[in-house]
């Protein structure tokens, strides 16, 4: 089953981030971490899909997506760029893309931030973020998507890295062994990880390589 969403309002978040705000159907069903299928053209010969994660609450009255643009690629997230307020969006059902366990360390790389959004905003919400951590890997300060409402949410304990730019407060350099070694002092904990693949499989192996069981480390789809 699919739907046809309305968006009614699109913002830039980054220099390259869109954030769309849509209508949701009264028979819409999701949970935190739930991701939808976005279809382009559907009815056409260039049919293409796409998934992104929800980074709205479950009990909100519009969905919401945070989505990085390529412009240069000039695919899928390009032509997205394109939709403005008023048009419509083919989604698909919700399907379960991370699952919140408890208590534990998100680590981002870039829009892989997005199935953790939802899940600070409800712990927040709950009172129950105390405890949780977040490391985000960016290239450039400009980068780090929703920057002032984590580093509010999470105050010391939302640890950003930039690889290209070297800013004031923030380390430089990429997530290795030695940046997560000064940052993982609860091995016992959960561990979310999002990004590229090859970025989630290698900060996967660091963990386990500093004591962090697998069972213990979430990668989504």
């Amino acid at each position: 089953m699919g739907f046809l969403v309305k968006i009614i309002r699109k913002e830039w978040l980054t220099h390259n981030v869109i954030q769309f705000v849509l209508e949701r159907p009264k028979e819409f069903q999701c949970s935190i971490g739930d991701a939808v299928d976005i279809i382009l053209e559907p009815s056409g010969p260039k049919q293409r899909s796409a998934p992104f994660t929800l980074t709205n609450l479950p009990d909100s009255t519009v969905l919401e997506l945070i989505i990085k643009v390529y412009p240069d690629r000039k695919g899928f997230t390009a032509a997205l760029s394109k939709k403005e307020i008023g048009d419509t969006l083919d989604i698909s059902e919700a399907w379960r893309s991370f699952e919140y366990l408890g208590k534990g360390t998100f680590i981002a790389a870039g829009s892989g931030i997005t199935p953790f959004i939802p899940m600070i905003k409800e712990a927040k919400r709950r009172g129950t973020l105390s405890g949780h951590k977040l490391i985000y890997a960016n290239r450039n300060l400009e980068d780090i998507i929703l920057k002032n409402e984590l580093e509010e949410f999470l105050g010391l304990h939302c640890c950003n890295i930039l690889s290209r730019e070297r800013a004031a407060g923030y380390a430089h350099g990429r997530i290795d062994r030695k940046y997560l070694n000064s940052r993982v002092t609860e091995p016992d904990q959960y561990f979310y990880v999002c990004g590229p693949d090859a970025f989630s499989q290698n900060v996967k192996g660091l963990l386990m390589n500093l004591g962090v069981k697998e069972r213990n480390i979430q990668i989504g789809y």
